[in-house]
């Protein structure tokens, strides 16, 4: 393109006119033709540079792949608590199916099978994908362990509003596995502080318990902080889990598993004290003909009979029946 400017120029100097002796050169204006191609030169330079910018945009873009949905696994590391009837899943099924996969999952080649996946973000796309029997739309990256669980941390984090429960199990998984606080930071996208408190509470709570309770999205860091301090108490542990094997723990919701769970852990030093401080009768017994009746004002003893009904109603049973047995045996000596 130089060449060509030095020969314009040359063209220019050609046709100009001899300056008069003696005088002030007059300014030469170039000729129409030539300011044409002078404009037209300088448009072909800047359109050649706009091509070569878009050959190597077009080199370093990703390309969205349609594979197989069988070729793909999940993240070794889970950021996301599954729920039996999650709504965003099923939202995301009705979006899928009327107009397709329109976002790409991103995932890297397995390390340890070959022509395989590992998926660091769109799980719940993979999952639709497998359910509606359709090809999966990915983007496959070259990642490591940690370039892997940060994408997995900063894809999914903000976009699906992963709850306190979930980015604390997400940064519980991570330590197991060995990653540094670093890593676990820019993951997670938290402080240092704010990591400690979202390992503690995992730590105080162990996979079991968060996965019992769930994710709890209406439930926030300092009710968290309070149960996982409230299980420090004796007997604590041993209170939750006769709690969650109870059947109102199994039929109700997220956020009510873990309101019951903080009553009969994280409430229960408070409670001890404010009827130590001032006593009163709790449950009384009233008989009216045949019937009997237990009648009771405070509400935490309500809730606690509740829980513990279906377990008296059986330990009840028990007794009718070994007392049969007993009558039985006596009768026949």
């Amino acid at each position: 393109m130089k060449k060509g400017r030095d020969i314009l120029q040359g063209l220019v100097a050609a046709g100009k006119p001899l300056p008069p002796s003696g005088g002030s050169t007059p300014q030469a204006r170039p000729s129409g033709a030539v300011k044409a191609m002078s404009l037209g030169l300088d448009r072909l330079s800047a359109e050649a540079a706009q091509a070569k910018a878009l050959r190597e945009e077009l080199a370093n873009r990703e390309t969205t792949q349609e594979l197989d949905t069988g070729l793909f696994s999940p993240s070794p590391i889970s950021d996301r608590i599954p729920l039996t009837d999650d709504p965003r899943t099923e939202e995301l099924r009705a979006a899928i199916e009327l107009n397709g996969q329109q976002i790409p999952i991103i995932a890297r080649p397995h390390p340890d099978k070959e022509g395989h996946f590992q998926i660091a973000a769109g799980h719940r796309r993979w999952r639709v994908a497998q359910d509606l029997g359709r090809p999966l739309k990915a983007i496959i990256r070259k990642l490591t362990d940690e370039e892997m669980v940060i994408l997995q941390g900063q894809e999914n984090g903000p976009r699906e509003d992963l709850t306190f429960a979930e980015r604390a199990r997400f940064a519980l998984q991570m330590e197991a596995r060995g990653f540094n606080r670093d890593t676990l930071s820019a993951a997670l996208n938290v402080d240092k502080p704010e990591l400690s408190r979202l390992l503690t509470v995992a730590q105080a709570l162990s996979e079991e318990f968060i996965l019992a309770i769930g994710p709890a999205p209406k439930v926030g860091r300092p009710r968290w902080l309070q149960l996982a301090k409230g299980l420090a108490g004796q007997g604590a542990h041993d209170r939750l889990a006769v709690l969650i094997r109870s059947p109102e723990f199994a039929q109700a919701d997220t956020d009510r598993r873990f309101g019951l769970a903080l009553e009969v852990v994280g409430t229960a030093n408070s409670v001890s004290k404010k009827r130590l401080a001032a006593p009163k009768r709790i449950a009384w017994i009233e008989k009216k003909g045949s019937s009997t009746r237990l009648v009771s004002n405070d509400k935490d003893f309500a809730e606690f009979i509740q829980r513990r009904l279906p377990e008296l109603l059986k330990e009840f049973q028990g007794s009718l029946e070994a007392d049969a047995d007993d009558e039985k045996r006596g009768t026949s000596h």
